[in-house]
């Protein structure tokens, strides 16, 4: 999904004979009733609007338009129902589709970014670096309005992108961009320097490359030609910015290629999304593989482009085993009919905030999440797993 792809529909402002354009990463369909409201509105009586999907567009304060956002979604939380009498994996079917009902309700909170990428509010922040990186060039001339919500993410991750984000593993920082996923979670990124590399290792291509960090882990580790694809534009231009700023660009090759590119290569790794479903955003592209979509298609693709002892590094979280969404058994047969055979599992508990999150339903399985690193070969005739 390509996260800055924009619905260029006009739609009429109220009290004005002018229209504007609708921008939204989620692919929402643009609102069919907008009132304008001050930011001081009180939090229920905004709430009760938008749960009757009247948009509201924001008038006033950004500061204070920021407040009644954080407002509407704890609202909107209060009112969520408990799935827990429900079994696997229907569960967390009807919470994902709860969370986007909210997600959608809270969007409807909109505001209004003018020509030059400037935002129609009191005190708000210089958004211009920030929106044309996350949106380009195409709407900078133009009247448009967006969700409250998307705005607030693409100014947080402009921060990232601003500061950097510490990578222990390769001992500086990377530059995320809206749009990608960044590797906030830094687990798997330590199995990818401790797993031993086949022997010859010279070539090795990073599938999916998102920030690029994957690749810039294996040049570290002294891989001296290392192909890092992707087909997310933004991803691309995270990667080729990251590889540049580490000095690694004559190790890494950055390619618009749908998986694994021309050639064979001594290792071939991938951290497809970990969860199979559809995606409704750009960074739940990262996150959701609708029907295991990318994980069989590498797992099917990688033996036409293995060495004969080269390998193919699988990383994956089992929190789709433990939510009956995908099963041990389905993940070992996807190996055997690609031809591929485990050579070794390195594996790691999960560390990050959501464990200790006690208003996040899906808490206890978060916990009892395993990481691994696969090391795959090419079966010998004959040979089962």
């Amino acid at each position: 999904m390509q996260p800055t792809q924009t619905q260029q529909i006009e739609i009429p402002l109220p009290d004005t004979t002018t229209s504007v354009y609708w921008q939204s990463a989620h692919h929402w369909n643009p609102p069919r009733h907008i009132e304008t409201i001050g930011t001081n509105v009180s939090a229920k009586s905004a709430g009760r609007a938008l749960g009757q999907s009247t948009a509201l567009l924001c008038q006033g304060d950004y500061q204070q338009a920021r407040q009644l956002l954080s407002a509407i979604k704890r609202l909107i939380n209060n009112k969520s129902r408990s799935f827990e009498p429900v079994d696997l994996p229907e569960r967390f079917h009807r919470i994902r589709l709860q969370r986007s009902q909210a997600a959608r309700q809270a969007g409807l909170l909109l505001v209004e970014i003018k020509p030059g990428y400037a935002i129609h509010l009191a005190g708000a922040p210089d958004a211009h670096d920030a929106l044309r990186m996350a949106y380009g060039e195409r709407l900078e001339e133009v009247d448009f309005v967006v969700p409250l919500s998307e705005l607030v993410g693409v100014l947080s991750a402009f921060e990232w992108h601003r500061q950097g984000l510490p990578v222990a593993a390769l001992g500086h920082n990377i530059f995320p961009r809206w749009g990608v996923f960044a590797p906030t979670r830094h687990e798997y990124l330590d199995l990818v320097m401790q797993a031993e590399l086949p022997s010859p290792c010279d070539t090795a291509v990073d599938v999916g490359t998102g920030t690029g960090v994957l690749a810039m882990l294996l040049a570290k580790r002294g891989i001296q030609q290392v192909i890092a694809t992707d087909v997310n534009p933004a991803a691309l231009a995270c990667a080729t910015d990251n590889v540049h700023r580490a000095n690694l660009h004559t190790q890494i090759t950055i390619l618009d290629c749908d998986l694994i590119p021309e050639g064979k290569f001594d290792l071939i790794v991938c951290n497809p999304p970990w969860l199979p479903g559809a995606a409704s955003g750009p960074l739940e592209a990262a996150i959701y593989d609708p029907q295991h979509r990318m994980l069989q298609g590498f797992l099917n693709a990688v033996g036409a482009h293995l060495q004969p002892n080269g390998q193919a590094w699988l990383i994956l979280s089992d929190l789709a085993e433990h939510l009956k969404l995908r099963s041990r058994e389905d993940l070992l047969g996807w190996f055997e009919n690609a031809g591929l055979v485990p050579v070794h599992r390195l594996q790691t508990k999960a560390s990050h905030r959501k464990l200790s999150d006690t208003n996040d339903p899906l808490m206890p399985f978060r916990r009892a999440e395993i990481t691994s690193l696969w090391q795959l070969r090419l079966s010998c005739s004959g040979e089962t797993p």
